[in-house]
Order: structure tokens, then sequence, then C-alpha cells
């Protein structure tokens, strides 16, 4: 299989042809072990004979380097009496006191017999396999032949990986590389999407996240990515129809091959992986073992203190691995880039070693001053704590629970099981804080005992305010206002403590309905809070702020205070969780104000934070509002990988499995995997939507069980699952996707005869609008939902125009298929066909085939047919024929940006962009980004007319 090779695979062909033609050459292919060097040189012998050319090959290795002209002579003459010739000639050189002229005409007689192969000027092809490991005589020859090339129909190629890196070696392939015939080509590591191509190739099914995930182990090696997928083979599953009319592609696009464990239970990576760089010297393959301790990535520094050896020495012994490709160098750390490897090389040492050497480690790490994480992970992994852990624990516990509440949180465990009493309140107290900080629900009961414990008025202050916020995490609120309000009345002898009880109060009358009392309240700790200068009150102080501004509806003033927040936060990082909640809340606030790019910067960072801090608790919530954001992008692969790792993490917010389990069950749904969504809303305990919070994030749900229902052919019974958005209740209002279910409602009602719930639907949607004039989304909901009661195309188009504007590529779906079937409720069928034309090629870009079906129907009702229900096929070239990734690369390209800029903005790798933006010019015929943006901006100035009802034309989409 070529797959990430195709470029490279054309440049030799080209070659080859050339050669054939009469044209010589030479060619160095570099790479390192198992990128496919061999398999590509021998491609180009196999084409080469099929031109007619004559071809020879050989390979040299560690074995035979110290032999004089034997890698030559095995390419050049494997067999027979002219290898007998040369080596009566070696043979005299090396029982010759001088043996240096046997060996030249040893030599002479392999370059004439090379010339007499060409002297019919019938082309030949030399290939020399392992440059590296070949004798320094064959070295000298293959130099002689490469000045040869010039008058001789004759093709020298050689491979080579970057180790054993020898003086002679370098020498001559900076010669070649350097001369007019000669050219380089490097193999570097596979990319995701060609990784997923060759698991594609290996299983005959598209790869799902979690399996592409998981492949980033191989870090883009070909040959340890197949060995793997070999190795998990029993553990991937194959799911889909596998037939149909389609053919082999259309087969394997109906199928998914994905794992059954997540990627940490996977077995460990197979005992010959570091057999495979045994080309790295004895101290440097040490080195690198004692590197896999400290975890994927590491400083120089801190493999030196663990080692107690001078820096100096370390980085002498990184430099092999780093030639090699084995580690690279991210800036701020060395990684490892083939996680398999790291795995594979910790597995070597002995699990008794291992954790004396973690417990070695850690203590290395805390006496040298080292962040408090680094020391955490290296006792994590050392097994129990001794004595001194113990105490570093209780030291350090504060710092390390705001920098990594999670490893803060299992060392304690740890730690309260072995402490004698005199340790254990310490330790129990810091543990509370851990589970407050990771929103576990025992944070609750601890902190309660805890409280009833302290008599100390500053100290029950504060488990008062920590108890207060782990009531407010499992959302009862009712409990945590009471809490605070008898905290308030007793003596609180921190200021900064006694504003942040105030800032709880704001938070829990507002989440209780009393939206204006809080804004009052609010206004007076945002004051207090500026004036103690406190970064940790300033936060706390605009979150309430904004909190209680997000429910008078006053969002952009709410966004405002989110803001400041989160400058207050980024002041100190013991302010760190703050700044993820705030985080997460901006870019939810930015998602309802249609701002995609704000989203993905919030949610960015926050992943990154949560990442660094292990702060599960945050890091799960996060999870969650990319997957949701993903959706909404159209990007559902992706979103279904975020789902899945939030699945992996402890979750205690009562909102989030309604979010997880619905999102997942609509994406499933809308791509008509019924079964599948089915189970997943099974999932959903009875209880799910007892929590406000929960019925605030409950349109997925709702929106999958009356898609589930209307693919059943049961619209009433779909109209019966979204009848709980027409409730005009605190809770029910304040619904997150409120106004599109309403709409929804309007067009399952209207199909299914229920005027009068349409209407009703109508009339609520029209209230959520006017109490949320700010957003786009409810003006958006309500003029579908009035035009969908009139069928006027009118409105509907209007609805069109604003889906447009929002970007989201589902909502544009529905809006083209709305005005398709008001278009033929009017007589415009020519039209209404344009219109559902283009509602398909959303849906099936985003792999809707429930939406196409349902929309095909609907209109093949009215007397329209899109005529062919052949697949769509892409267009080779334009703009038309970039797939949605590519589009949206192409728009941030043509704005300006970086590839590591538009990597951030959209969740991928910088060389996943850069293979985007590759494609992008090839598809567009043009060779630079300034030409992208030139024709981006011609295309926003003269936009493709649609048209609209009667005469007017409707804009049509932008790129």
């Amino acid at each position: 299989m070529r797959v990430g090779r195709e470029r490279q695979h054309e440049e030799l062909r080209d070659w080859v042809r050339g050669g054939a033609r009469g044209s010589g050459g030479h060619l160095i292919v570099e790479g390192e072990p198992g990128s496919g060097r061999t398999a590509l040189v021998r491609e180009a012998l196999a084409e080469a004979a099929a031109l007619g050319s004559r071809v020879r090959y050989g390979a040299a290795d560690a074995f035979t380097a110290e032999l004089p002209l034997r890698a030559a002579l095995d390419c050049l003459h494997p067999e027979g009496p002219g290898r007998a010739a040369v080596v009566a000639l070696l043979r005299e050189a090396r029982e010759a006191a001088q043996p240096g002229g046997a060996l030249l005409a040893a030599m002479d007689l392999l370059v004439r017999g090379v010339e007499e192969w060409c002297a019919p000027r019938r082309p030949l092809l030399l290939v020399l396999d392992d440059l590296h490991w070949a004798d320094p005589a064959s070295l000298l020859l293959w130099q002689r032949l490469a000045r040869a090339v010039d008058r001789l129909p004759l093709l020298l190629a050689a491979t080579r990986r970057p180790l054993p890196r020898r003086p002679e070696v370098e020498q001559l392939c900076a010669e070649l590389g350097a001369a007019p015939r000669g050219r380089t080509v490097r193999l570097e590591p596979l990319t995701g999407a060609e990784s997923a191509e060759l698991l594609r190739g290996m299983l005959g099914a598209a790869p799902g996240p979690r399996l592409r995930e998981a492949a980033g182990q191989a870090g883009g090696n070909p040959r340890l990515l197949r060995d793997l997928a070999t190795q998990w083979s029993r553990l991937i599953e194959i799911t889909g129809v596998a037939g149909g009319d389609g053919g082999r592609d259309a087969a394997e696009a109906a199928t998914v091959a994905e794992l059954t464990l997540p990627e940490q239970e996977l077995p460990e990576p197979p005992t010959s992986l570091p057999r495979g760089i045994g080309y790295l010297s004895r101290p440097a393959y040490t080195t690198l073992r004692h590197a896999a301790l400290l975890g994927p990535a590491f400083t120089p520094r801190e493999l030196a203190l663990v080692q107690a050896r001078p820096a100096r020495e370390v980085l002498a012994e990184l430099e092999e691995p780093l030639l090699a490709g084995l580690l690279e160098d991210t800036g701020e750390r060395l990684r490892f880039r083939q996680p398999a490897l790291r795995r594979a090389l910790y597995a070597e040492l002995p699990r008794a070693a291992r954790a004396a050497l973690h417990q070695d480690a850690a203590r290395a790490l805390a006496e040298a001053g080292h962040d408090p994480e680094r020391t955490a992970e290296q006792l994590l992994a050392g097994g129990a704590l001794d004595r001194w852990a113990v105490h570093w624990l209780a030291d350090s516990a504060q710092s390390l629970i705001a920098a990594a509440p999670g490893a803060a949180a299992e060392l304690l465990e740890r730690a309260v099981a072995q402490a004698d009493c005199g340790d254990r309140d310490a330790l129990e107290g810091s543990l509370a804080d851990a589970a407050l900080m990771l929103r576990r629900p025992e944070s609750v009961e601890l902190l309660t005992t805890l409280h009833g414990r302290a008599t100390d008025p500053g100290h029950r202050a504060a488990l008062a305010f920590k108890l207060v916020s782990a009531l407010m995490i499992q959302g009862d609120m009712a409990r945590s206002l009471a809490v605070t309000e008898d905290a308030l009345a007793e003596q609180v002898p921190s200021s900064t403590l006694r504003l942040r009880l105030k800032a709880c109060r704001v938070l829990a009358l507002a989440d209780l309905h009393c939206p204006a009392q809080a804004h009052t309240l609010a206004a007076a700790v945002v004051a207090e809070a500026a004036r103690l200068g406190d970064p940790l009150c300033g936060a706390e102080a605009h979150h309430a702020m904004a909190f209680a501004l997000f429910h008078l509806g006053r969002g952009r003033e709410s966004l405002r205070h989110v803001a400041e927040g989160i400058a207050c936060a980024r002041r100190s990082p013991e302010v760190n969780d703050m700044r993820l909640l705030l985080l997460a809340n901006q870019a939810e606030a930015h998602l309802r104000f249609d701002e995609p790019e704000t989203v993905a910067a919030a949610l960015q960072e926050a992943r990154e934070l949560a990442l660094s801090t292990r702060s599960t608790g945050r890091l799960v919530v996060t999870e969650a509002r990319l997957a949701e954001f993903h959706y909404r992008l159209g990007d559902w692969d992706a979103a279904l990988a975020g789902v899945a790792r939030a699945d992996g993490l402890p979750v205690s917010d009562g909102w989030l499995p309604v979010v997880m389990h619905g999102l997942r069950a609509l994406v499933l749904g809308h791509r008509d995997e019924r079964e599948a969504a089915q189970a997943e809303l099974a999932l959903l305990p009875p209880d799910a939507f007892a929590v406000p919070a929960a019925r605030r994030y409950s349109g997925h749900v709702l929106l999958a069980r009356a898609l589930l229902a209307e693919r059943a052919g049961c619209p009433a019974d779909a109209v019966r699952e979204l009848l709980p958005a027409l409730a005009d209740s605190p809770d029910e209002a304040g619904a997150y996707e409120r106004p599109w279910v309403l709409s929804e409602i309007v067009r399952v009602a209207l199909d299914s005869g229920d005027t009068a719930t349409a209407r009703a639907a109508v009339a609520a949607c029209g209230r959520a609008a006017a109490a949320l004039p700010e957003y786009p989304g409810p003006a958006l909901a309500l003029l579908r939902c009035r035009g969908l009661f009139a069928q006027d195309p009118q409105l509907l188009a209007q609805a069109l125009e604003r889906a447009e504007r929002g970007g989201w590529p589902l909502v544009l779906g529905h809006a083209w298929e709305d005005l398709a079937v008001a278009r033929a409720w009017h007589g415009d069928l020519a039209a209404a066909r344009a219109a559902l034309t283009r509602a398909v090629a959303a849906y099936e870009d985003l792999g809707a085939r429930w939406d196409t079906a349902r929309a095909d129907a609907r209109l093949r009702s009215l007397g329209v047919r899109r005529g062919s229900r052949s697949a769509r096929r892409r267009p080779a070239s334009g703009w038309e024929a970039l797939t949605p990734a590519e589009l949206k690369v192409a728009l941030l390209v043509a704005q300006g940006r970086s590839n590591p800029e538009i990597a951030g903005a959209l969740f991928l790798s910088t060389r996943t962009v850069q293979t985007h933006v590759s494609h992008i010019l090839a598809k567009l015929q043009v060779r630079s980004r300034a030409a992208v943006a030139a024709q981006a901006a011609a295309r926003r100035s003269a936009p493709e007319p649609v048209r609209g009802p009667g005469s007017e034309p409707v804009r049509g989409p932008g790129p």
C-alpha cells in the first residue's frame, strides 16, 4: 500500500521513466526503519524492468560492513563468473602486503562491467538498500558510478536511515544530493489522516474515533502501525452493512472498525519492539529507557536529576534518539514520537525496579524544587507511599491540588489509608479540597462531616464555602443558599472568604429564579472585589455578576464580566479552577452568539489547562462542550470522539450524562443507526432530568427521541416527545436548545395534522425570542416557526439567510429543506428541486442519512424528485471539490491564519492542517496562500444567485 507515499511513488516513477528514455541520474531515499524505503525502491525496480531496463538489487548489512566491496558485489554480481573474477581480486588484495592495487583492479572491473551493460544504450537501474551499512570500498565505487550518470543511461538508487551516522556516508549523500542529476526523497511520518487511510486499507472499514486516536501510538510509522493493528485485531469490531450496490468504496464507507476497549486498556506493545532500535549505542539506549520512566515528555534537566549525572552527558546521549526521530523537540520538552515505543521500553524494566526508580525520581525532583505535579506523577507510578512521601504530600497538598487535582486526590487517598491519627485530619481536609476541585459527589459527605466537626471560626467558614461549592456542583441550590446564609450570619474573620460567600449567594439566588435580586447583590460584590485586589475574589465576583446577567437575558454584558473574570484568573495559577469554569461559560455563551472562532479559542485554552492540571472534573465539562461544538460545526466523528473521552472520566454534574447520551444518540439517529441510538438513550437513568440543570440541557435527548419516533413512522409520538419544550416554567424556558426544539415541534406537528400544537409552539417560540433578543438562534427559530406554519417561502428564505450567517451545517440543511417544501407548496417545482438538492448536499456532507431520506420523502409527496439517486460526485477541481474539512481550512487560510493558528482553531494537528492546505492548493490550482485568499474574496464579492420565492433572489451560501 502506498498510503502517504503517493507523491514519492510518482516522483520515482517519473525518474525511472526518464531513465528508460536514456537519462541517467542518482537518487537517495531517506527514512526511519519501517517507513517503507525498501518497498518504494522495489516498486521502482519493477517499473524499470517492465519498461525494458536492466535491473540489479543488493542490500548492505551490519555484519558485512567491514568486507571490501561486499555491498557493491552483492548488487552487481550476486552470482556467476563476474562475481568469481571480482572475488579472486579481493582474495589477492587480502593476501597482499599492499592491497590497494588489487582492490582498485576489482573496482575497475566492476565499473567496466556497468559500462558494458550500458553500452548498447540499454538503461540500467542499480539499487543499493541500506547504504548506511555499506563498506567504504562500496561507497567509493558508488561515487565513481554516480559521476558517470551524465554519459551513461544509468540510474543509481540507494536507501538509508538516519542512524548509524557515518562521516563517509554523510559526505557521499551530501555530494550526490547536490549534484545536477541527483535528488533526495524523504519519507516523513504519516499524518493522522494517512494513518487512518492505512488502517482502512488493512481492515476494509473506516477506523472509528477510538481506533484513530490509538493509531497515534505508532507516531506515523507505517510498519509499527501495522504491527499494532495486528496485535489489536481481536479487539477490533467491524460494524455496519458491508454490501449494497456501491462497490468496495461504498461498502468500506458504510462500515466502521472500532476498538472494543479504551486506549488505556489496550495490551502492552509487542516485546520485540525495542529490538527495532538496536542500532542505538548502548549508552543512548539506556538513557532512552530511563527517559521512559518520566512519561511521554520530559526535560533533559529532569532526566539528568533522575540519573544523578551532568546535563551535558545526558544531552550527548540523547543526540542519537533525536537524530533517529525517536524523540522530538516540542520547544519546552522532549517528547517520545512513538508512544508505543516508550511503553515497550518502560515494560522492559522489572516491576520492582520500576517502583524503586520512580520513588527515587520523585525525591530527586522534589529536592530540586520542580513542579509538584512532576513529583506526584512519579509517586503515583511508584506504588505505596513511604514516610517521606506522606510528609511531602502534607506539605505540598494545596499547591498540588491547584496544579493537578486528579493526581492530588489519588495520592491523598493512598496517604489517608496509610497515615496515623495525627496526620489524618489534615490529609482528609486536603482530600475534600481535591474532591471538590474534581467535582466528585463524595466531596459533599466529606465536607459536611468536617464542617460539623470544626470549631475555629476561620476554619469553619472555609469549610462552609467548600460545602456550598460542592452542593452547587450537585445542583442542590436551595441547600447551598441555606448553608451560605448560615455562614454569613456567623463570624467570618477573612474579608476575602466573606466576599466569596457573598458571590455564592448571588449564584444561588440567580439559579433559584431571583436574578434581579442577585444582580443587585452582585454589583456590591464586584465593587468590593476591586477594592481587595485579590485575583480569586475578582474572578468569582465577575463570575457571579455574569451569571446574574445571563439569567436576566443580558448576554453581551454577561460575556464582558466573564472576560474580566478570566483576566483576573490568569493572574495566579491558584485560580486555575475558576479560570476553567469561566472559559467553559465563555465558550457556551459565544456558541449562543454563533461565534465559532472565539468558542474554539476558549475551549482550546480550557482543554490544555485541564489536561495540564489533571482537573478531570473540569476536563469532562470541557470535553462535553467541545463535543457540542463539533456537532454544531458538522464534524460528527470529532463530536463522538469527544463524548467517548468524556465517558472515560468521573462525572458528578447532573446535566453531563444528559448532554453526552443525548448528543451521541442524536448523531446516531441522524446517521440512521436506530438501534444504536435507542441503546444510547436507554442508558439515561429514570431520574435523569431531576436536576434543574439537566432540564436546561435536555434538547438533544428530546430531539433524538422525536427523531426515532418520526423515523418509525409515528409523527404524533414525535410531537409528544418534544412537548416538554412547550412548558414555560423557568427551568424549561431557559433550556439551551428550546427555540430550535419548538421549531421542530411546528414541523412535525404540521406533518401529523396537529395544528393546535404547532400554533402553540409558534407562540412559545415568539416569547422565547422576545426574552432573548440578543441571540441569533431564537430569532432564526422564530422565522422558521412562522415560515413553516404559514408555508411562507419569503419567511423561510429569511431564515435561510440567517442560517447561512450562522454557518452551522445541519441548520443550513434544514433551512434548505424547509424552503424546498414551501416552494413546492406554491407550485414552483424547479426552485423546490434546486433547494432540495442543496439540502441533500448538506446532509450528505454530514453523513445524515435519515435527513436525506426524510427530505426526499417530503418532497416526493409534493411531486419533486432530485432525479438520479446515485451518489453525488464531487468535482475534481475548484471550490466545489473541497471537502467540508478542507473548506474550513481554506476559509481560515483566506483570513491570513498560519497553520498553527488554524490547528488551534479547529483542534487539528499542524501536520493535518498542512495536508489540507496542500490538497486545497492542488484543487484550486494555485501555488500560494495569497491566491487562495484572492479566490475567496472574489467568491464573496460575486456569490452564486439562488432563486427565491417569486422573482426575489436569495444570496447563495458563500464559501
